[in-house]
């Protein structure tokens, strides 16, 4: 008798013990939807001050949720960078300026600090940190006047000096940039189905030629004709003479963002069997 109610005790415990876990082995799931924020620029005009000239962005985000702890992130983002040495301050005498936009494809890794799930109750907000590698098109432009002027074919500056193993992609000339995206957010559960992050990215490039500025002035200045007035595009100022540095070229451009984020989640097939219905 005791032997049989220590065996009915022993698979009684068992059972409460599988179904808590299995309550909380939650399924694999998808979210998609969209985001958007402001996004800023750091290098040659704009070495210090974060979210200084801001301008808007906007894409969208596949995220795949390994579990209530790993989840991996396909995003896509368009933003546009820009800075001014008039507004920056911090060479006005140079009297430059760029904008840039931008159209990045990034796949991150995110880690939730706490146990995360869209629809559980109990789980439904975490912080998070996340890393990853993107690849993204830029092209240059420069204000004369009331006209962008697209810098991507003009030599504005003199020799790019020395070249860097991931040079084809760090020239001038190159419409594509490579770039490490890092940061971290909050996740927050809005319903069974819907949830929302805040978050702040900053991505490192590959590539000082974000905002066109680089290396030293050349011998022969880049000008362009606009109606009747010709404008110098390497030296807008007239203060300088070849040789003499424009940018640094011992660091490379930056640009970051500070988004929110609204998803849809979609349950996986699962093999598991767990019934989360409830939440």
């Amino acid at each position: 008798m005791w032997r049989k109610l220590r065996l009915l005790l022993i698979v009684s415990g068992l059972a409460v013990v599988f179904n808590a876990n299995a309550q909380f082995d939650d399924p694999k799931t998808l979210e998609i939807g969209p985001h958007g924020g402001v996004s800023y620029y750091m290098g040659d005009l704009n070495p210090l001050l974060p979210f200084a000239m801001a301008d808007l962005q906007y894409g969208g985000i596949v995220r795949f949720n390994e579990n209530s702890r790993w989840t991996y992130r396909l995003d896509y983002t368009h933003a546009t960078v820009k800075a001014s040495d008039e507004q920056i301050k911090w060479r006005p005498e140079r009297g430059l300026n760029f904008l840039s936009k931008i159209n990045d494809v990034s796949l991150v890794v995110e880690f939730n600090f706490l146990e995360y799930y869209t629809g559980n109750p109990k789980r439904n907000v975490s912080p998070y940190i996340f890393g990853g590698i993107s690849v993204f098109q830029y092209t240059p432009f420069m204000q004369v006047g009331d006209t962008l002027v697209n810098l991507r074919n003009i030599a504005t500056e003199g020799p790019e000096g020395e070249v860097k193993w991931y040079d084809k992609l760090s020239v001038k000339s190159s419409p594509v940039g490579l770039s490490i995206p890092f940061g971290f957010g909050v996740k927050l559960a809005l319903s069974r189905h819907i949830a929302a992050t805040m978050e702040w990215r900053m991505q490192k490039t590959f590539t000082d030629y974000l905002d066109d500025v680089a290396t030293v002035y050349p011998e022969e200045h880049a000008t362009v004709e606009i109606g009747d007035t010709t404008y110098d595009l390497s030296d807008p100022s007239g203060n300088y003479i070849a040789g003499q540095q424009r940018g640094n070229s011992a660091f490379n451009d930056w640009f970051g963002m500070a988004r929110v984020s609204l998803t849809w989640k979609i349950n996986l097939p699962d093999g598991r069997g767990c019934n989360l219905s409830k939440f």
